[in-house]
């Protein structure tokens, strides 16, 4: 969170400043990433608070203990993976269905 805070004052100071459109809106892109991957993990994280499964699931897959550092991190991994095909990343990262994967069958190695 401080990370999105930090990048919210540098875009208003940008935008005071009146500096390069274009700076100013990838760096708002940016930020929109961070806000979904935190929401995006804020989420899964309360999701796991109230389903037993989803927490056991997580440790079955090696992922750690449920700690929202873990689950963010997991979260950020799954983003990483996604292709979204021309759409807004941002707007896919919070679309995206964190808990399907940790609940679906473990495929045999």
């Amino acid at each position: 969170m401080l990370e999105i805070n930090d990048l919210r004052r540098r875009i208003a100071k940008l935008k005071f400043e009146r500096a390069s459109v274009v700076i100013i809106e990838e760096l708002e892109a940016q930020l929109r990433i961070l806000k979904a991957l935190y929401d995006s993990a804020t989420g899964l994280f309360s999701a796991g608070a109230r389903n037993p499964r989803l927490r056991a699931a997580f440790g079955e897959r090696q992922l750690g203990s449920w700690t929202f550092e873990n689950v963010y991190f997991y979260v950020y991994e799954q983003a990483v993976a996604l292709e979204p095909d021309g759409l807004d990343l941002a707007t896919f990262i919070w679309q995206y269905d964190y808990a399907a994967p940790l609940l679906s069958p473990v495929a045999a190695k």
